[in-house]
């Protein structure tokens, strides 16, 4: 009741009139302005004034204060009608160099030898081992540079254990995923001065000699040429899933930092996580240098010293090492690999061709001038025929008559002619002999030739892409409607 007869007041004043001329009136009188004055020094020492009112301050502050610009407009982006086909498109050389990242490599001879090859590195082989005994490991061509062992990972605490800085062993960590394979290769033809690195790698090795091996392996992980030349493979799917790798890593790491767990709880995780199958494919390299062999695990910190060796049976050092991972991870898995780096045999090959006509050469002069048409007869009756002028053969060997003719011969077998008065027919003997070794060296040529052949097949099919024309194919089928039976049929 109090309250509704208050308002009935308040509404009767409103209507009152309002109060005459001649009653004293109270007026507010206006606020006066803040006046600041302000002090500005200039170069020849004299002060000059300013002043400014309280608004023009904050106006001035608003104007300086760059935070409270208004933003630009949103540029506008017109994407493509066919994003799809663009985005499916084979991979360019020009966005395999862009891409920082590196592809996840099988473990084919093929594709580390047209790795090799394309870094420069001459000369040198990968070849496949079946099995870890040492006659398998005994027969691979010499030299042996080196063993690369892949297995699945799983950190462990050998991982923390010290290695070795002492001996003169080149070696690079491991610092950007995916990269273990190449990291691998180098680490074996830089402890080599027989091996012809080329010229990116050696100029490569000579800038980070006096590094540490993290900072060399940063530096590896940076090589636009070496990154490229491991991400010669690529295809865009590949880049695309070693982008997403990373992501997915980097969120865990995220998730794991925000999340508190207690010391016993994050013991029992890291037990899990070793015995844990999601871990990816390793490569490791077992390489001798110094008198001694050394494992060179690009995620260790220092390469381990395994023992020395004497003359060049460093292998049966090695073998042990990698049956004893064998033996750790059999109950977890299955797949191994290991993979040789040797000298390549097809240059020796070659060699003992030249070597097989030059003295067949040698041969047939001395006997001509001696013996004359009866050793040419015994010559042209012989079922081993080899003309030593031949263009078309030398060229299938990377040789020419000049390289035959430019060869002087020495040693035993000019000596044994000298001494020995051969007939006509011992000196055809003799020929027949060096033509069937001649022959032999050059059936071995042949066969790395075409084995050469099929590594090239395989690489050039590993590059190419297939994402868009699978694209198109399965956009045909659902034009056709023949996905839906597909999909009823599998339902």
């Amino acid at each position: 009741m109090q309250l509704r007869s208050r308002r009935f007041a308040n509404k009767a004043l409103e209507d009152s009139p309002p109060p005459s001329s001649s009653h004293h009136q109270f007026k507010r009188r206006p606020k006066q302005p803040i006046v600041v004055r302000i002090r500005q020094k200039r170069l020849n020492g004299k002060d000059i004034f300013h002043k400014m009112s309280h608004s023009d301050l904050a106006d001035t502050g608003q104007r300086r204060n760059s935070k409270r610009k208004a933003a630009a407009p949103p540029q506008s982006h017109v994407l493509p009608d066919n994003l799809l086909e663009e985005a499916l498109k084979p991979l360019s050389s020009d966005d395999i160099e862009e891409w920082d990242g590196w592809i996840e490599l099988e473990s084919e001879p093929a594709f580390f030898n047209t790795i090799l090859k394309e870094l420069g590195v001459k000369d040198v082989k990968i070849q496949e081992l079946f099995t870890v005994e040492q006659d398998a490991l005994d027969i691979l061509p010499k030299p042996v540079y080196g063993l690369i062992f892949l297995f699945q990972y799983a950190p462990g605490p050998e991982d923390e254990e010290a290695g070795d800085d002492d001996g003169p062993v080149w070696f690079a960590n491991q610092t950007t995923s995916n990269a273990c394979a190449t990291v691998a290769l180098l680490n074996i033809v830089m402890n080599h001065s027989g091996i012809d690195l080329g010229s990116e790698l050696k100029t490569f090795k000579e800038a980070t000699s006096h590094m540490s091996t993290a900072v060399r392996g940063y530096e590896l992980g940076r090589d636009k040429f070496i990154r490229a030349t491991h991400n010669s493979f690529a295809r865009r799917m590949d880049c695309l899933n070693a982008d997403l790798f990373l992501d997915n890593e980097a969120s865990d790491a995220k998730s794991r930092k925000r999340a508190p767990t207690s010391r016993v709880a994050s013991r029992n995780k890291k037990s899990r996580k070793r015995n844990n199958n999601e871990y990816g494919y390793h490569f490791i390299a077992y390489v001798p240098s110094g008198g001694f062999v050394w494992e060179l695990d690009g995620l260790r910190g220092k390469p381990r010293k395994l023992g020395g060796f004497e003359d060049e049976c460093w292998t049966n050092v090695a073998r042990p090492q990698i049956q004893a991972r064998m033996l750790q991870y059999e109950e977890s898995q299955l797949s191994f690999n290991l993979l040789s780096l040797c000298q390549s045999p097809i240059q020796r090959y070659r060699q003992t061709v030249l070597e097989a006509l030059v003295a067949v050469r040698y041969l047939d002069a001395q006997m001509a001038m001696q013996y004359g048409s009866s050793y040419s007869k015994l010559v042209s009756d012989s079922d081993a025929q080899l003309d030593t002028e031949d263009v078309q053969l030398l060229a299938e060997y990377d040789l020419k008559p000049a390289d035959v003719s430019a060869v002087i011969i020495t040693g035993a077998f000019k000596a044994k002619l000298e001494s020995s008065n051969l007939g006509a027919a011992d000196a055809a003997t003799l020929r027949y002999e060096l033509v069937i070794e001649a022959r032999a060296a050059m059936g071995e040529y042949r066969g790395e030739a075409m084995a050469a052949m099929v590594d090239e097949e395989r690489v050039t099919a590993r590059k190419k892409d297939y994402g868009s024309v699978l694209h198109k194919w399965i956009s045909k089928l659902a034009e056709k409607e023949v996905l839906d039976d597909i999909i009823k049929l599998s339902t």
